[in-house]
């Protein structure tokens, strides 16, 4: 049994991104746990900051019961604003949870993608990298130590890849798609803003596209099952795998450990 560690910014990153995944480590028996930085705040059309975050911690409970993901970790930062938050304070808890958790694989946005324009994903993705790479360094934060919390080392990095170019590993999810797409949708109030968001693009472009244009909003199962099989399929197309949907990562192992011991493989846990 291996440990996964998932440092996200928003309720639905990592579904979207690795939701396939996430699922095979869970049936495989690995244990999984996600850190969510922000409490959804910012993310509807409709409902007001209060009554998203009211919902924020039933909707993340439901789609990580979908996916078998263990434990869940809310750390409650302002949706929108983490970009803002002290970096040190926000890469010292991830640590902390890297160094309680003792993850073997660790999974986030990447911080060295381009374009991202979210500042909340660009803030994990620092944060979490940096946390990552030096939590089994002794005077990083020693006063974990003191909590009885002491160093860890993380052999594995995986970040979700937006970009083709930079997709390195690449995982079958024929078997747990509809997983994937199932924990979306315990994403109600985000589920909801994705279709309207979509709305909106296609009536600023003037284009026609009557699936999206004549749908209520909350009718976004067929909408986000649409999305999510696209994805997969063109993932897959890339993978080499031979299966119909696939999520594809960034990964960096073991520094890089592999180029010491030629002949010689690491076996894949997915």
């Amino acid at each position: 049994m291996k440990r996964v560690l998932v440092f996200e910014a928003h309720g639905d990153d990592m579904e979207f991104f690795a939701g396939g995944t996430i699922a095979k480590f869970a049936a495989a028996g690995h244990e999984v746990t996600l850190v969510c930085a922000t409490d959804n705040d910012k993310g509807s059309f409709e409902l007001s900051a209060q009554e998203m975050r009211a919902v924020r911690d039933q909707e993340l409970l439901g789609a990580a019961s979908v996916l078998g993901v263990k434990r869940v970790i809310p750390l409650g930062y302002a949706d929108g604003d983490l970009g803002y938050a002290d970096p040190r304070v926000l890469r010292g808890q991830f640590m902390r949870a890297i160094r309680e958790v003792k993850p073997d694989i660790c999974m986030t946005w990447d911080p060295f993608t381009h374009y991202e324009g979210h500042p909340d994903h660009r803030a994990v993705a620092t944060a979490a990298s940096e946390a990552m790479s030096f939590a089994h360094f002794p005077n990083f934060y020693p006063e974990h130590a003191d909590d009885g919390l002491p160093p860890h080392y993380v052999g594995e990095h995986w970040f979700f890849a937006k970009a083709p170019r930079d997709q390195n590993k690449f995982v079958d999810i024929d078997t747990t798609i509809d997983r994937k797409i199932e924990a979306l949708c315990q994403h109600e109030a985000q589920m909801v803003l994705t279709v309207m968001d979509l709305q909106h693009h296609v009536r600023a472009s003037g284009l026609d596209v009557p699936f999206l244009a004549g749908r209520s909003a909350h009718d976004f199962a067929p909408v986000i099952e649409q999305m999510m099989k696209r994805a997969g399929e063109a993932v897959a197309k890339r993978s080499g795998l031979g299966c119909r949907y696939a999520e594809g990562f960034r990964r960096a192992r073991f520094g890089g450990i592999e180029a010491w011991a030629p002949g010689q493989t690491i076996a894949e846990d997915v």
